[in-house]
């Protein structure tokens, strides 16, 4: 993954907030992810049009961990939300 990538929610995901947390359903698959509030605020970081790196960095300052983890731990967790086809790259 390139963290100075940007992504999109794919077009076939429903999107519904539980408190300060995220359900991702694509509709064409069943394929649900549930995101905590850290993993909520990326993808509203990528809503608005952020790339990843700039989410990783915001993070990192806002919670005051070391940048390396979260770069780690945001790099798998895009990972895994691309390759279940609930992000795409965006064009």
């Amino acid at each position: 993954m390139n963290s100075a990538q940007k992504y999109q929610l794919n077009e076939e995901i429903s999107l519904t907030e539980v408190d300060e947390e995220l359900v991702l359903l694509n509709l064409a698959t069943g394929a649900y992810y549930g995101l905590n509030h850290v993993g909520a605020r990326v993808i509203k970081a990528l809503q608005d049009g952020q790339s990843v790196q700039e989410s990783i960095q915001q993070i990192s300052a806002h919670y005051q961990l070391d940048l390396h983890v979260v770069n780690a731990d945001i790099e798998e967790l895009m990972d895994q939300l691309v390759q279940q086809k609930l992000l795409v790259e965006r064009v």
